[in-house]
């Protein structure tokens, strides 16, 4: 891949949110911006896998702020578990209106789905969003110890969005606490990981301590399997618990899935039809 030239790579001046549009009320000015929002949100490509982009667009209720990208993506992993008995958790609530979007969309064509939505924030205030199906709990998510009472007290869960502090450390400890409570065919999903770049989150470009570094590690942990005799590489817990590992643009997703005992014992690779002699 060719790199631009140096006059023509825009790069984030300061570390804050860019190109940000905020629609609050029914004034032109934010109907102009919402119509910006649905034109690049929607697609002739998703128009029809667009019931949270809609929900999104439509939201008159608690603030839900989401980078336009993901609803694509939430639509490619999550749809699956529509109208299904569902435990979700959301690190980072916010204003409180993607818990309730999370509710409605896992429920819109299955009113009797039992779905349970579990948050966590450190902003006590978040409790008020509280409602049937939604519990959230108060406390810092680089906390192990807070973390694990959450687990004791909250079934396995099918998915687990992390939204919340985006720092290095926040990201990296919720992970290794709160993979493992992740059902066997459950979606860890973490939100806004271009902060691994950012030195003021902890992160820095190719920073070994920051998420997407650590991340990349993990796909040797998938792959360990093909290692050989002089590589110090060994499965383990990850290996035989996930599927894969997707990356988007601010966005990680490790899909979870058991490895079928065979798979090393009898049989990694066949062949089956008529060979040359």
């Amino acid at each position: 891949m060719k790199k631009g030239k140096k006059s023509e790579i825009k790069k984030l001046k300061v570390k804050t949110h860019k190109n940000l549009l905020l629609v609050k009320s029914e004034s032109e000015e934010d109907k102009n911006k919402l119509e910006i929002i649905r034109d690049i949100l929607i697609n002739d490509e998703n128009k029809d896998k667009a019931d949270l982009h809609n929900y999104f667009l439509n939201n008159k209720g608690e603030a839900i702020f989401k980078h336009l990208p993901f609803f694509d993506i939430y639509e490619r992993h999550f749809s699956k578990y529509r109208g299904k008995d569902i435990n979700m958790m959301e690190i980072g609530v916010g204003s409180g209106g993607a818990v309730k979007m999370w509710r409605e969309y896992f429920k819109n064509n299955n009113s009797e789905a039992k779905v349970n939505i579990y948050a966590i924030d450190k902003n006590p205030k978040c409790k008020q969003f509280e409602q049937d199906n939604i519990k959230i709990f108060i406390g810092s998510q680089d906390n192990r110890d807070f973390l694990k009472e959450v687990k004791s007290q909250i079934p396995k869960l099918d998915i687990l969005i992390d939204d919340g502090g985006h720092r290095m450390q926040q990201q990296i400890i919720t992970f290794e606490e709160m993979y493992g409570h992740i059902k066997d065919d459950g979606i860890y999903l973490c939100e806004d990981v271009y902060t691994s770049y950012w030195d003021n989150f902890g992160g820095g470009y190719k920073n070994p301590n920051s998420y997407i570094e650590y991340t990349k590690n993990l796909i040797d942990s998938l792959n360990a399997y093909w290692s050989t005799e002089e590589d110090d590489l060994y499965p383990n817990e990850f290996t035989e618990s996930t599927y894969s590992i997707h990356y988007y643009d601010a966005v990680v997703v490790i899909e979870k899935k058991k490895r079928d005992t065979r798979y090393n014992d009898i049989c990694q690779q066949a062949i089956i039809g008529k060979t040359k002699e």
